[in-house]
């Protein structure tokens, strides 16, 4: 995961003022006390996926983690320089829209880099869908044979289905995805 911010000391730091300790947060999570601890200490640096299960269980998610405060200034557009990425090992994305109240949906141009590891299934709380920009990448959704989409090729999953995606061969992949409605959490488990 990129690092201008210490994530570990943050996600601590929202544990204690929650009133939750290291083990009901470990538990909630699904990862051990351990593990949680190391990354507390800033010592591991979690991927965005072992991060998104641990925001769900604080109650927020990778927006409001990782912004301090929101550009009021526009409402109806929203510059380059505004947005946030994020990378890990795995996956790139940059989170187009700020979480306001008055935006419906979740808008994320995401890069998933070729060769890495098979990630583990999420399941999401709303409906799912993406176009592929560029690059191949491969997409499972259920126990549906997985589709390996070009350049041009779209997918949509119901809120609830496990899914995953992630690059084989070849160049990394860019796909713009879409969350709706927009949740707080962003996903609810990992599915396996």
């Amino acid at each position: 995961m990129t690092d201008n911010i210490r994530a570990g000391a943050k996600i601590r730091n929202l544990r204690q003022r929650s009133n939750i300790s290291m083990r009901q947060l470990a538990r909630m999570a699904g990862i051990s006390v351990s593990y949680l601890s190391t990354i507390e200490k800033d010592t591991v640096s979690p991927t965005l996926a072992m991060l998104r299960k641990i925001l769900i269980a604080l109650g927020t998610n990778f927006y409001d983690f990782f912004n301090e405060s929101e550009n009021v200034g526009e409402k109806y557009f929203f510059r380059k320089k505004s947005m946030h990425t994020e990378t890990d090992s795995d996956r790139e994305y940059t989170f187009v829209f700020p979480h306001r109240d008055y935006i419906n949906f979740e808008l994320m141009d995401e890069i998933y880099i070729t060769g890495k590891n098979i990630p583990e299934f999420e399941i999401l709380e709303s409906d799912f869908a993406g176009y592929v920009v560029s690059g191949k990448i491969i997409i499972e959704i259920g126990d549906e044979t997985p589709a390996e989409l070009e350049p041009g090729d779209a997918f949509y999953v119901p809120a609830g289905m496990k899914v995953r995606g992630y690059c084989e061969t070849g160049n990394s992949s860019r796909l713009i995805t879409v969350l709706f409605p927009a949740s707080k959490h962003n996903a609810v488990s990992s599915g396996e």
